[in-house]
């Protein structure tokens, strides 16, 4: 069996791409963590790739399957206490309901796009929670993975100050759909966020495509303000945003808070304690923003 620190350096190398936050993180030097990483490796017979700056373990089948064996028996020693916790969240939740972290767990950079990521991450057991905005979580049947959802919220279009939409509702006092249809709307690679393209393409939105893997606001927010494009937000997501202006329309999507988990530990009480912990965080945006729902 792999030590418990041995396995940590490798796994956040994976989840962080840096050695150097995995440093920070466990509080030893680069070349301990250099050092650690090539000794797991070694031990399982794999090797660390970093395609489009994304690190991956490969090798054969059979060893990874090892490996995610051993990673399993790790999660289970942190969820008894052995090793802090680990939770990745979004770009607005880490800064708005992440940030402190408890003592018993370390948080991720908090700039992960799309859905895939992060759920492989949990899946193999290099996660052990993850702060999703909705509506992109699992299934209530999947097997693996349990949803704790915290809050629920309504998505609006928004757009930046001067845009013409906004001129064209002060002219004729409303805006249809084929009005935000005709300008250009923020969108993401096929399968980054499934369930919101689906409901957004049915309204003639999402229709230009911005390559982003990690979170950058020029790539985001930034082309919404300079580019006259309409752009998706939340209550939460607004206040990182920046200046951008809500349409009166109604989207047919809601969003929200949640933790995923894998199933087997989302009764557990650090968990629980998690989860109390964020809704208590959020209550102060409730209370500013009646349209953001505390779950229970």
């Amino acid at each position: 069996m792999i030590s418990l620190d041995k396995l940590a350096a490798l796994d956040l190398c994976v989840w962080l791409r840096s050695g150097e936050e995995a440093a920070g993180r466990l509080a030893i030097t680069q070349p301990n963590v250099s050092r650690r990483v090539r000794q797991v490796l070694s031990c399982f017979g794999l090797r660390l790739q970093n395609p489009e700056r994304e690190w991956e373990v490969v090798g054969p089948a059979s060893h990874l399957a090892m490996l995610s064996m051993e990673r399993h028996v790790h999660q289970t020693a942190r969820w008894r206490g052995l090793a802090p916790l680990r939770i990745e969240g979004t770009y607005w939740s880490g800064p708005l309901l992440l940030s402190p972290e408890p003592e018993g767990w370390i948080g991720g950079r908090h700039d992960i796009v799309g859905v895939q990521r992060p759920l492989q991450w949990l899946r193999e057991g290099v996660l052990d929670a993850w702060l999703a905005g909705g509506p992109d979580w699992p299934d209530p049947d999947d097997p693996d993975l349990a949803v704790v959802q915290l809050c629920r919220m309504p998505v609006h279009l928004v757009v930046a100050p001067g845009h013409p939409l906004l001129q064209l509702l002060e002219s004729q006092g409303t805006l249809r759909w084929d009005d935000v249809a005709a300008f250009p709307s923020l969108a993401l690679p096929p399968g980054t966020y499934p369930k919101v393209e689906a409901s957004l393409r049915t309204l003639g939105l999402w229709s230009s495509p911005s390559r982003m893997g990690r979170y950058r606001r020029e790539l985001w927010e930034g082309k919404g303000e300079q580019e006259l494009m309409v752009a998706y937000a939340t209550v939460l997501s607004e206040q990182i945003a920046g200046a951008l202006i809500r349409l009166p329309l109604t989207l047919p999507v809601w969003s929200g808070e949640a933790l995923v988990v894998p199933r087997r530990w989302a009764e557990h009480p650090r968990l629980q304690a998690r989860a109390a912990l964020l809704r208590q965080r959020l209550q102060p945006w409730a209370d500013r923003h009646p349209e953001l729902e505390i779950l229970s």
